[in-house]
């Protein structure tokens, strides 16, 4: 009976020890696959045209990296509707794909930051970033950063989002911040020009200065007649508002800089002769008429007689892209008109494209000096709407089918919009801030499409859902007479 009583016991306490050791090791096993699931694994994309998947160029760029890459995408996921929602699913599946293909050694991080909510997190980033932070997003490297509007991802067409460019852009943004190249920007001196040292409120760029410097751009002077040819690290040349013509070799200097090396230049014009000027733009096929833009339609600041454009173009350029979106207008001084030049030679790399018009009440006035009452003249005065400003881009040719990008001029027929005292009114500086980040663009190097935006629904009757309802309660229903069967068997 003794002997019974300690088997028994034996029993009892070898089967607790087994299913301690069964937990034990059902739970190790359980970490220890959590454990090698988080740090060796992969993804397989079964989706069409491998759309969750980041292309060939892009994850090639991404293993390469040789820094860590920010990514913060600052928006307001706090509403409800739809449209934010959708937002932020599209880009939290792409910064999945880009955390996914770095590497230890260069990771990239991505977060979403609700200003609104999370205002700790807003404030470093605008110490580090700006304040203009709100509903874009910020590609930082420990060096520089870029920030892109969340309206620059999206092609709209009939008021609805159609296109996704979220690789292209984010892709091209970790390249212009990680790359060793400096972004240099070289305003011209010596014939009038304004000044980027001059705090002065009608001549001065200081507050443009300052912005371009807050986006780490190195802003200098350069004066042509003292060098024979545009410094090699230049990566954009303005000249804003020249008062005086421009010396042959000085224009020679600049016709080489944007044609030979592929340059950036950007053009802000006063009123009256090109100085020069205007053999650099016959190569670009661009003109600029001595004619003062008017317009009846009222399209003016009563105060100071400044033209409002809040026109642009059919197919609107990436530059205006931002005032289209936001509805924000520009505030022009004396602005003159910018269109292509009809007699200059054909040239197939060369593409020209308005950025922003005049009203269709506008004109521009021949006799604009003579001042008084001024109307339109249709034997001497040209009808509107008119371009105030162009942009012409050449290619330079490609192999493989990679299209190599070449120069670019963009021509604004106002100079008094940069200023400090126009600079932060309406859509100004947004305009000349877009400009330049244009200018220093290298998407057309990215062989990457945009994503279309699928939109899917099903659309069911009652009578559907009640149908679909039993068909798919079948399987658990039959499981659970298995059941009831099986225990009144074993009850017997």
């Amino acid at each position: 009976m003794s002997a019974n009583f300690e088997d028994f016991k034996i029993t009892t306490r070898l089967g607790r020890i087994n299913r301690i050791a069964q937990i034990v090791l059902g739970v190790s096993l359980y970490c220890g696959l959590n454990f090698l699931a988080a740090r060796h694994y992969a993804r397989w994309d079964m989706s069409e045209n491998a759309r969750n998947s980041l292309s060939p160029e892009s994850a090639a760029y991404v293993k390469n990296l040789r820094e860590g890459v920010e990514i913060y995408a600052v928006v307001s996921m706090g509403r409800r509707d739809n449209e934010s929602a959708s937002i932020v699913r599209d880009f939290n599946t792409l910064f999945g794909q880009y955390e996914y293909a770095s590497t230890k050694k260069a990771p990239i991080k991505a977060k979403f930051v609700d200003a609104y909510v999370e205002n700790r997190r807003a404030e470093e980033l605008a110490s580090r970033f700006g304040n203009d932070l709100d509903e874009c997003v910020i590609v930082a490297s420990p060096r520089r950063f870029k920030k892109i509007p969340i309206t620059d991802f999206y092609d709209i067409e009939d008021g609805a989002r159609k296109n996704f460019k979220g690789e292209t852009l984010i892709s091209s943004a970790i390249l212009n911040v990680t790359s060793d190249k400096e972004l240099n920007i070289y305003f011209i001196k010596g014939h009038g020009e304004m000044s980027i040292k001059s705090a002065n409120n009608s001549r001065g760029l200081s507050e443009f200065a300052a912005a371009l410097s807050a986006r780490n751009y190195k802003v200098a002077e350069l004066d042509l007649s003292e060098t024979k040819e545009v410094p090699e690290d230049a990566g954009l040349v303005v000249v804003a508002g020249a008062k005086s013509a421009f010396l042959p070799r000085e224009i020679d200097a600049l016709r080489k800089y944007l044609l030979k090396s592929n340059g950036r230049g950007l053009v802000f014009l006063e009123m009256g002769p090109l100085l020069g000027l205007e053999e650099v733009f016959y190569e670009w096929g661009i003109m600029s008429d001595d004619m003062l833009v008017l317009d009846s339609g009222g399209d003016y600041e009563s105060a100071t007689g400044d033209l409002i454009a809040r026109s642009f173009p059919k197919n609107p350029h990436p530059i205006a892209k931002y005032l289209i979106d936001s509805g924000t207008p520009v505030q022009f001084g004396s602005a003159r008109p910018v269109r292509p030049d009809l007699g200059a030679p054909i040239d197939e790399t060369l593409k020209i494209a308005p950025i922003i018009l005049s009203g269709r009440a506008s004109w521009g006035e021949k006799s604009y000096s003579r001042g008084g009452v001024q109307k339109y003249d249709e034997s001497s005065d040209i009808a509107g709407p008119l371009p105030l400003a162009m942009v012409a881009t050449r290619s330079a040719g490609g192999d493989l089918g990679l299209k190599i990008p070449g120069g670019k001029l963009a021509v604004f027929g106002d100079e008094n919009f940069i200023a400090n005292k126009w600079f932060n009114r309406l859509g100004n500086s947004k305009l000349a801030l877009n400009a330049v980040d244009w200018m220093f663009e290298e998407n057309n190097m990215l062989n990457i499409p945009p994503r279309p935006l699928g939109a899917f629904s099903l659309t069911l009757s009652q009578a559907d859902v009640f149908e679909l309802a039993w068909r798919f309660a079948l399987a658990p229903a039959a499981v659970l007479l298995l059941c009831i069967a099986v225990f009144a068997v074993r009850r017997r």
